[in-house]
């Protein structure tokens, strides 16, 4: 019997040991969020590798839904640290996620006329939108190229409001009707069609972990523009009421250069999100148990006397 208790004992090692780690990965989540407006700050958070940032502003919204953030990079969902914009507050995007209606900020901000030019009929049942961040970036190129960005969607509109509050996320290129940014099936990214088809509740950095709920890995690659100066316009916005909020991180921008990894074909592609630290750790208690169930296999194999 001696034997059974050692093994038993270190099984319970193994858990031990593979819950404080779960533990200590989940307590690591470092996302820190700056509210600021300042043109200096939201254009260095960008980036703007290869080309030139000429202005940023914040020109539709309340100064409270523009931010810049770093420290989003617990795995499984990651991007590198950049500006957010949300249709609430950006200070209540960080972790932890509380279940319930939470946060939802009616800021008193309203819609923009590109926003409601190109909403109906592309965001599922749109009638209005209200709380539209709008973040407006001038830069210049100095030769023809495409550019590109990453981000991530998130909202908690997700899991009880997912086909009626279809907040979204859309980007003007040089205008008001060219609108470049999708999900990974090509549709404009929104609550209801891009979470029905690429929703993840495994993130663990943001507001929008489970319960509630994002898309992420992906960049948008611009079409192929001429030398000289352009302009987006990022807008984060509520669909439909003022109420439960959404954001949108964004990150990497820059001129988008062919390569092995990089084709710079326009359109918005979906990069591939790592492994979940979380479930390598459960690997590692999994693989633990293995290991005793098979020392304990040996143990009733061996003579009958070993048990005695």
């Amino acid at each position: 019997m001696m034997s059974i208790h050692i093994q038993t004992k270190k099984l319970s090692q193994y858990l031990a040991v593979t819950a404080l780690a779960l533990t200590a990965c989940a307590a690591s989540a470092a996302l820190v969020v700056t509210q600021t407006t300042s043109s200096s700050a939201l254009a260095t958070a960008l980036g703007g590798t290869g080309l030139t940032i000429d202005s940023v502003s914040a020109t539709n919204g309340a100064a409270t839904q523009f931010g810049t953030y770093t420290g989003f990079n617990q795995n499984p969902v990651t991007i590198g640290n950049g500006v957010v914009l949300s249709t609430g507050l950006v200070s209540q995007t960080p972790a932890p996620s509380l279940s319930g209606d939470f946060p939802s900020t009616n800021t008193g901000a309203s819609s923009t006329s590109e926003f409601n030019s190109y909403a109906p009929g592309k965001i599922a049942n749109f009638s209005n939108s209200f709380d539209v961040a709008r973040l407006a970036l001038t830069f210049t190129l100095a030769s023809a190229s495409a550019v590109k960005f990453d981000f991530i969607f998130g909202s908690v509109e997700y899991p009880k409001y997912v086909s009626n509050y279809t907040d979204a996320f859309l980007v003007f290129l040089d205008g008001t009707t060219d609108q470049i940014t999708y999900d990974a099936f090509n549709n404009p990214v929104q609550v209801a069609t891009s979470f029905v088809s690429q929703l993840t509740t495994l993130d663990i950095n943001s507001v929008f972990a489970g319960e509630h709920g994002l898309i992420s890995g992906l960049t948008t690659i611009s079409p192929l523009l001429l030398a000289g100066q352009h302009t987006l316009l990022f807008e984060v916005g509520d669909v439909n009421d003022h109420n439960l909020d959404s954001a949108a991180f964004i990150a990497n921008f820059s001129v988008c250069t062919p390569g092995s990894n990089a084709l710079c074909t326009a359109g918005t592609t979906a990069t591939n999100v790592p492994e979940p630290g979380s479930l390598a750790l459960i690997g590692l208690g999994l693989a633990g148990m293995t290991l005793v169930r098979r020392k304990k296999a040996g143990v009733k194999s061996g003579s009958s006397a070993a048990l005695v």
